[in-house]
């Protein structure tokens, strides 16, 4: 285990990186406004008459990306938890009801119900667990772009007078895309949590859900919220293709004050806002997964300096 000084001296470390990383990516950001602008300079009196409008587009851009996020949420963990689960091959049900058969020879026609009944049951999982897995695949080979706008075209055709048509489409086919990606993340955080801990809640007399819900899924969620946080990010960031379908999110505005002649403006109010929200989300899903850690679960993380625990204060004292 590494020692006190050397956890303190590291977390030090990691502190002056992220504060030389934040001075490098604001020095180029300023290099590049610089050359791009030169003489001309930044209208801030135009920025600050503009900015309510562009909070306008980022509230918007947040509701699509948290109400499709929060719907495939329930998706994703239905899909994680099919493509989870195993079928018995079919050989292994011949067997098995060949040996079953030979020792009782009484009540044949049961068993041969029982026999049709487990391979419809198994074949039936099978099916949907390869759906499943085609629809993951479909989502994750395909672009969000053509996806939104299969969607939209279906709308366009066939529900022509649903209001808010736009933004529902764009709505649907980002629901359906996280879903996807979140089904893999699913699946990844399920089948680490070891199976002997199912089978050991099983014996205890839980059932199936009931082991998932107070066994399995807690533990998941602590290893799967850092790559949920990315999911969200990202999902937030491809919201920014909803305003060439005409919903009037941030990169809407943002397109429109720049085809008025402030275009470097309004790349820097929208470029502020995307990354004002995400790097408070990720600090803040930092803090919740450093304290709802489970110890030896998952990846650890030396704590930072000053929150170090009592005995380890002591210990280096």
């Amino acid at each position: 285990m590494p020692s006190l000084t050397y956890r303190l001296r590291r977390a030090n470390l990691n502190r002056i990186e992220s504060i030389l990383a934040l001075a490098l990516i604001f020095g180029v950001i300023a290099s590049m406004t610089d050359v791009l602008i030169g003489d001309r300079g930044l209208n801030t009196v135009y920025m600050g008459t503009v900015v309510d409008i562009f909070l306008r587009g980022m509230y918007l851009s947040l509701y699509i990306t948290t109400a499709s996020f929060a719907l495939g949420l329930g998706i994703g963990f239905l899909v994680g938890w099919i493509r989870t689960t195993r079928t018995v091959p079919f050989k292994r049900l011949l067997r098995d009801f060949r040996l079953t058969s030979a020792d009782a020879s009484s009540h044949a026609s049961s068993q041969y119900l029982l026999f049709g009944l487990s391979i419809v049951w198994t074949g039936l999982k099978y099916v949907v667990r390869r759906i499943m897995d085609g629809y993951v695949e479909i989502m994750r080979g395909t672009p969000l772009f053509v996806q939104i706008f299969f969607v939209w075209s279906i709308f366009i055709v066939f529900l022509t007078r649903m209001p808010e048509r736009d933004l529902l489409a764009v709505l649907l086919a980002m629901t359906i895309n996280t879903g996807g990606y979140q089904g893999e993340i699913f699946r990844g955080g399920l089948q680490t949590v070891h199976s002997g801990q199912v089978e050991a809640a099983r014996a205890l007399g839980l059932s199936r859900w009931r082991a998932m819900r107070y066994v399995v899924l807690p533990q998941t969620l602590r290893l799967i919220t850092p790559p949920l946080t990315n999911e969200y990010i990202g999902l937030l960031k491809a919201s920014a293709l909803a305003f060439y379908f005409g919903v009037q999110e941030l990169t809407y505005y943002a397109k429109q004050e720049a085809f008025s002649g402030h275009v470097f403006e309004a790349f820097i109010l929208t470029s502020a806002l995307y990354l004002i929200v995400t790097f408070t989300l990720a600090k803040v899903i930092t803090m919740i997964e450093r304290r709802y850690r489970i110890p030896g679960l998952g990846i650890q993380q030396a704590p930072a300096a000053g929150k170090l625990s009592r005995k380890e204060t002591a210990a280096s004292g």
